[in-house]
């Protein structure tokens, strides 16, 4: 007989595991001693320890053990249903490695520049605080050109504003319109930045993410200050144009460093 500390050195596990095995009924010691409390442990129980270490190092669970051991489950229906698993596992990890390696290939191949984001009248929401809302603003920005008589005069872009304040951020819907019969109305606002650092974004809206990295790494890298605003563009092509106004003083200092 063996108590805990030997069985554990023995049989090269923890003492803590040994107790979880008694608890969960996997392992109960051989006997008790009713003076000193001590667990003991027979040398046949080392081969049933060996057992548990197997089924746990292929990642059954102690409940999945304990199916096994008391005859309630089968054991090689329970490894076959791990080897899928861990194949599933395998694939979903060497997808991501491949996933992981074409994006940041395809990253290499977007280009940062400078530019103006152009002058234009809109009409516009700030209803819209959520991503998930921005379809609904759009569709109700066109209506609205429709009913007032406004031609529409460009891509529908979103304004993020406040991106440097720590109590968040707000948003606005934008649409591009040429006034036809009828005068600014109160829901129009003239928009214009004269200098931006910018980005075309071709692989669709739901991967824009990473045009944002990408275009506030450029920032960080040329110590451009930039001014809290951020435009969305999207083009009917499916791409994005990313625009980050830039502060004026860090705009003319970074003309006159020539970077």
């Amino acid at each position: 007989m063996y108590t805990r500390g030997q069985f554990a050195v023995i049989g090269k596990v923890g003492r803590k595991a040994l107790r979880i095995y008694d608890e969960e009924g996997l392992l109960v010691p051989a006997s008790v001693d009713g003076q000193n409390g001590y667990h003991y442990y027979s040398e046949e129980q080392l081969a049933l320890l060996e057992k548990i270490k197997s089924l746990r190092k292929i990642g059954l669970s102690l409940y999945e053990i304990k199916q096994v051991l008391d005859g309630k489950a089968n054991e090689e229906n329970l490894i076959k249903s791990k080897i899928r698993e861990m194949d599933l596992h395998l694939k979903e990890v060497k997808e991501f490695a491949f996933s992981d390696k074409k994006n940041k290939d395809e990253g290499k191949d977007l280009q940062v520049d400078i530019r103006p984001f152009k002058k234009c009248r809109c009409l516009y929401l700030a209803e819209n605080v959520e991503l998930e809302n921005l379809g609904m603003s759009v569709g109700k920005l066109y209506e609205k050109a429709a009913r007032q008589g406004m031609e529409v005069a460009g891509s529908h872009f979103v304004i993020y504003q406040g991106l440097l304040q720590e109590d968040g951020f707000s948003m606005k819907s934008c649409l591009p319109v040429k006034k036809c019969n009828s005068e600014d109305t109160e829901d129009t606002i003239e928009v214009f930045e004269e200098s931006c650092i910018h980005i075309k974004f071709t692989e669709g809206f739901s991967k824009v993410a990473k045009a944002h990295v990408l275009l506030k790494e450029y920032a960080e890298s040329k110590k451009i200050a930039l001014a809290g605003k951020a435009y969305e563009v999207y083009n009917k092509d499916m791409s994005v144009d990313v625009y980050y106004p830039v502060t004026i003083g860090a705009w003319e200092e970074f003309k006159n460093d020539g970077r």
